[in-house]
């Protein structure tokens, strides 16, 4: 394995010494553990600091949401299989109930409705049927709040926000008035897989001289002007109908939701937020009109961008080198293997130069881990030694070797693309508003209102806003009642 990318993300705790913890007696299993393909001398620069804990054989039962990607098999495994990723969980998990002496069982979903409202009807029953939660926030919307039915994540014993496996844009902003409903960490293998990310076709590159992407990325000069320009020089009428259509080359192809989005946070901006008792809605700047403007130009008058359908395959398939980039989520990559035209992986453009970073956005399908508000303080204190310990053993065991396994095609291995998935990575944001409100909200807006506005926004937004700070409003108030409760 590659280790720039692990040297990289542990370069925050290299101050730590020792391994994310040691064996102990083993539980019974269905098979055998698998040689680390970690270098020991990288293992042993980081640790979770937990104490030496014996819960007596103590049965963790997690409650999992069901999905396309983030269902239960992204923190469980039954058995090793041979698959990479299926052994690292098995084994962490493995490794983990042995150190701490407990067992571990997961309840799978059933879909997202039901996902959640089973653990409601639980939790405010007092059934104490969960202990921990892998659940779809998404599916709840604000009632993930405004139910009441999930302990305060700010008081679980163990849990050090500080260490680089948790995702502290996710814990800090869904956090208000000191209670933080649910939380992120590097546990979650799905908070990589629901990233949203780009692809280009190597061979389009080398056709027509686009080689130097990745260089424009490090540089900073990819932004929202040089890829239209990029996108824009590419497409063309290959059938000669003067009608777009999918006989033709496109620069670009994207569905015009979820994926689409993503131009939002890319150029830095976050829908809603709560401050000082109130509701603060983004998007009402001239950079976001503008993007606006930029995005109705590019999508409606232009030839350039082909639309893929919502949750659909695209129509043109890689390998025909008729779409240069690609709109993915980085899970998508799995399927791009055995294609015989390689791809590279860039991050959504900036909005200019002047931005520092790269950012993208995490879809709110990739799941949070919650406690059930009828935990006893027992469970919360054990749930907390393990979620911990969970979260550091897959930043340094799992999430390295998974953003190297994406980045592998059929034909080579592309280190320019594990050096983009870091920055990528570094850049993962999330939202109150896309994760506590449907696709019809205020922070749909380009999705809804983008073709109709003919790309001037405002309006859409004002009309939206009243109704949206009164549902916010509601959420807040639920907030500040879950924190007086202590």
């Amino acid at each position: 394995m590659d280790k720039r990318f692990v040297l990289i993300l542990l370069c925050a705790s290299m101050l730590f010494c020792g391994a994310c913890g040691d064996s102990a007696t083993p539980v019974e299993t269905t098979a055998g553990t698998i040689d680390s393909q970690t270098d020991s001398s990288v293992e042993t620069e980081i640790t979770d600091g937990l104490p030496d804990v014996d819960l007596d054989g103590w049965e963790l039962r997690i409650s999992a949401h069901h999905d396309v990607l983030s269902d239960e098999r992204t923190i469980y495994s039954t058995e090793l299989n041979g698959e990479l990723i299926n052994d690292l969980i098995y084994n962490r998990n493995l490794d983990l109930m042995n150190r701490f002496n407990f067992t571990m069982t997961v309840i799978p979903g059933n879909g997202w409705a039901d996902d959640y409202n089973r653990l409601k009807t639980s939790a405010l029953a007092g059934s104490r049927d969960y202990d921990m939660a892998f659940l779809l926030p998404f599916a709840a919307n604000g009632n993930l709040v405004l139910d009441g039915c999930l302990r305060n994540m700010l008081d679980v014993p163990y849990l050090n926000f500080d260490q680089p496996w948790w995702h502290t844009n996710v814990n800090e902003l869904f956090t208000y008035d000191g209670y933080l409903p649910f939380v992120s960490s590097d546990y979650l293998l799905s908070s990589y897989q629901y990233a949203n990310i780009l692809i280009f076709n190597k061979v389009m590159a080398d056709e027509f001289g686009l080689n130097g992407i990745y260089d424009m990325v490090r540089s900073g000069e990819w932004t929202l002007d040089s890829f239209a320009e990029t996108v824009n020089q590419v497409s063309g009428d290959l059938n000669g109908n003067t009608v777009k259509d999918e006989g033709d080359r496109f620069g670009f192809a994207t569905n015009y939701g979820y994926h689409a989005l993503t131009f939002c946070y890319a150029i830095g901006e976050i829908s809603v937020r709560f401050e000082n008792d109130e509701v603060v809605l983004g998007y009402k700047d001239e950079k976001f009109y503008h993007l606006a403007e930029w995005m109705y130009d590019l999508f409606y008058n232009s030839s350039s961008v082909f639309e893929i359908g919502w949750d659909k395959e695209c129509d043109i398939t890689w390998d025909e080198n008729r779409v240069f980039i690609q709109a993915l989520w980085m899970n998508d990559l799995e399927k791009f293997r055995s294609y015989n035209s390689a791809y590279g992986i860039i991050p959504y453009p900036k909005y200019d130069e002047a931005q520092e970073d790269y950012y993208t956005y995490v879809d709110a399908r990739s799941g949070g881990v919650s406690i059930p508000i009828d935990a006893t303080d027992e469970t919360v204190e054990k749930v907390g030694l393990i979620l911990e310990a969970l979260s550091c053993a897959s930043y340094r065991d799992i999430i390295p070797e998974y953003l190297e396994s994406v980045t592998n095609s059929k034909l080579t291995r592309d280190d320019d693309s594990i050096e983009m998935l870091e920055i990528i990575s570094a850049g993962r944001r999330w939202d109150v508003g896309y994760t506590m409100a449907t696709t019809t909200s205020y922070t749909w807006v380009l999705h809804n209102d983008l073709k109709a506005s003919g790309g001037q926004i405002a309006s859409a937004l004002e009309s939206r806003t009243p109704a949206t700070i009164e549902y916010y409003n509601k959420i807040i108030e639920a907030y500040k009642e879950l924190a007086a409760r202590g």
